[in-house]
């Protein structure tokens, strides 16, 4: 297999497995949003996407909303109308309060009270004389002669008194049940068509209404019902109706509406219903009677929750659920969108990207609710930030795993970047030994020999430690990567064992920034004489981790780097700190000035090698005036010495 295939081999690899981590991250994610549709949770979600529709929309409360509501509230039953009237007994406060409102001009009445006691039947516990007998006669003889246009509430533990219900007419009761989601709120109506044989209480207004409606929906209120639907005390409607003004205020009310009675005392037939985080409002379209409004509470009354089950299909603010096929489109690409985010970002960012794919599943869901769609708020969210979490466990637990064996063999010798950048490539594979090409270079410190007989044994440490560190900086810092220490010197590598582009440039231009150090390096370690000398070659070399049993370490081989150290020698003949071979200078910018400071075959060596320097006068060692006339007379030899005086290092 060739060096080509077997570097190909582990990118793709590392395809295959992060394509499989894609897909399970998005599948888990996949499911995990589906699995949130309906959560008890999801409800309070839709709740507070409705609040925030109602404060940063800000749309218009309805000026004539199509369904008004007469409450029996506190105001009523302490009034001196109806204070010596026992609340069984309001029968013939409901005949007098509908036939009003039906010559008002309301469209339909709906009674949301059960009626299961009729006052007919009631007798004096000590004669057994019936003293009430025709008591409901008003109110029988209103429902009777409003058929079809009065409804009357039943519910599956209370059903009207036979009574009202033969003077309704079986037609005339309907179930005013109503069902709340799994958290206990009330949010949505299914109709069942044709609405007028229903047997649902807001089914038969909604037909009297003129609506037509046969798909379940979520209403969409601004703001909350108490403070916006058309109300009036039964009291201010029993007043109302005595006087010319009155009336005409009455027919203001209710005129092209329906109307409900129902009781607004608090605690009594209460529920939690979607508006209960909504902003209160000022009340529009409704007349403002003696007695005004009942206090709001956390719950809403059942009579205005029916109220705007009825008027929001009828003024068309309402939600109609999305297509499921749209659901699970939405939900799978928001999967494979935390997946994708999930593996391949920096895993300090997943926190925010987490944030953002809950925030624009949330937007959408707004959206919808904005263009009157409902979207389930919590599937498309929980299926991002679900697939985003797995992804990036998947990427600490097995990705990020060869990141660390790459960071743990090659640390201290290679740049963080570049070591990322090996874990994406997925070197780590190849590291059982490769031909590749690099360029070795051999940094030498000058005059350590006469250094370390001067000074002790701890300066000498803390001199080469310096340079080391001075040194392995820079070396890192162009990517290159530290193959040893060799007593005074160090063996640098580019191109092995990551990937670096024109690695001859990167170590020109390295050994150049290293020469720079040296002022520096002088003052820091208090010798003024330190100088440093680097040779450079390029060419194939075995790279790999090589060793036995006991002890492996990553290391480079080869004619290359055997050239490398002879080079090395010659810049010391020569009196340069800086001396390259024939292959490195071709791959150098065109533009690139340079001398040649020798050429023949080196020890050891079949081919023929040329060396050469750069011409700039930081390369050349303080002295060197000799060497530098030979070379510019061309005098190879007078000016270095035959290549046998050439001191070779082994690798």
């Amino acid at each position: 297999m060739s060096a080509a295939a077997r570097s190909a081999e582990p990118g793709g690899d590392r395809r295959r497995l992060k394509a499989a981590m894609v897909i399970l991250a998005a599948l888990a994610g996949f499911a995990a949003g589906l699995g949130a549709v309906g959560a008890i949770w999801e409800g309070w979600v839709t709740d507070r996407l409705l609040q925030v529709r109602a404060i940063a929309l800000d749309p218009p409360v309805e000026a004539d909303f199509p369904v008004a509501v007469v409450g029996l509230d506190q105001a009523s039953l302490t009034s001196k109308r109806l204070e010596t009237i026992p609340r069984v007994f309001m029968s013939q406060a409901f005949a007098k309060a509908g036939r009003a409102l039906f010559e008002a001009g309301a469209t339909a009445i709906g009674l949301d009270f059960v009626f299961a006691f009729s006052a007919d039947a009631f007798s004096d516990p000590q004669t057994g004389e019936a003293r009430l007998r025709g008591y409901d006669r008003p109110f029988l003889q209103f429902l009777y002669d409003n058929r079809g246009r009065v409804f009357v509430a039943r519910t599956s533990s209370g059903v009207p008194h036979r009574s009202i219900t033969a003077a309704g007419g079986t037609d005339g009761i309907r179930s005013t049940e109503i069902v709340t989601d799994s958290d206990g709120v009330v949010r949505r109506h299914r109709p069942t068509a044709p609405l007028g044989q229903s047997g649902a209480f807001v089914d038969a207004l909604l037909d009297k209404a003129g609506a037509t409606i046969d798909r379940p929906y979520m209403p969409l209120p601004s703001a909350r019902l108490g403070s916006v639907t058309p109300y009036l005390s039964l009291v201010d409607v029993l007043d109302m109706m005595t006087t010319p003004e009155g009336r005409a205020g009455l027919e203001t009310f209710a005129r092209g509406r329906v109307v409900l009675f129902g009781s607004t005392l608090a605690n009594e037939d209460e529920h939690l219903y979607l508006d209960r985080f909504l902003p209160v409002r000022d009340a529009v379209g409704a007349v403002a009677g003696p007695a005004g409004r009942p206090p709001l509470r956390g719950a809403t009354a059942g009579v205005y929750i029916l109220a705007d089950l009825i008027g929001a299909p009828m003024s068309g603010r309402i939600a109609i659920d999305v297509p499921f096929a749209v659901v699970i489109g939405l939900t799978l690409a928001f999967a494979v969108a935390g997946a994708l985010a999930g593996l391949n970002l920096p895993l300090p960012s997943l926190p925010v990207v987490g944030i953002l794919l809950v925030a624009a599943g949330l937007g959408l869901a707004l959206a919808g609710l904005a263009g009157g769609r409902f979207l389930p708020p919590a599937a498309v969210p929980v299926a991002g930030l679900g697939a985003l979490v797995v992804a990036g466990i998947a990427q600490v637990a097995v990705l990020k795993r060869r990141e660390r064996e790459l960071v743990r063999l090659f640390g201290h010798y290679l740049a963080p970047d570049v070591i990322r950048r090996m874990a994406e490539q997925e070197r780590l594979s190849d590291l059982g030994g490769e031909t590749r090409h690099v360029v070795v270079a051999f940094i030498d410190i000058i005059g350590f020999t006469k250094m370390s007989e001067k000074l002790a044994d701890r300066e000498v440490v803390s001199v080469v430690n310096a340079c080391f560190g001075a040194i392995g900086a820079a070396i890192t810092r162009d990517e290159g990567y530290i193959d040893k220490y060799i007593g005074d010197a160090i063996m640098a590598v580019w191109n092995a064992p990551n990937d670096v582009a024109e690695p001859e440039q990167q170590a020109v231009g390295c050994a150049l920034k290293i020469l720079a150090l040296i002022p520096d390096l002088r003052r820091r370690t208090g010798q003024a004489d330190l100088d440093l000398r680097i040779a450079l070659n390029a060419g194939p070399a075995l790279v790999g981790d090589i060793g036995g049993e006991i002890r492996r370490s990553f290391t480079v081989m080869g004619t290359t780097v055997n050239t490398a150290s002879r080079i090395e020698a010659i810049a010391k003949d020569a009196g340069v700190r800086l001396a390259f071979s024939g292959p490195v200078a071709a791959a150098l910018p065109p533009e690139t000035r340079m001398v040649p400071l020798w050429q023949g075959r080196l020890r050891g060596l079949s081919a023929e090698t040329t060396v050469l320097t750069l011409d700039d006068p930081r390369v050349w060692i303080d002295g060197a005036a000799r060497a530098l006339e030979a070379i510019e007379a061309e005098d190879f030899e007078d000016a270095i010495g035959s290549p046998g005086r050439s001191a070779g290092r082994a690798s």
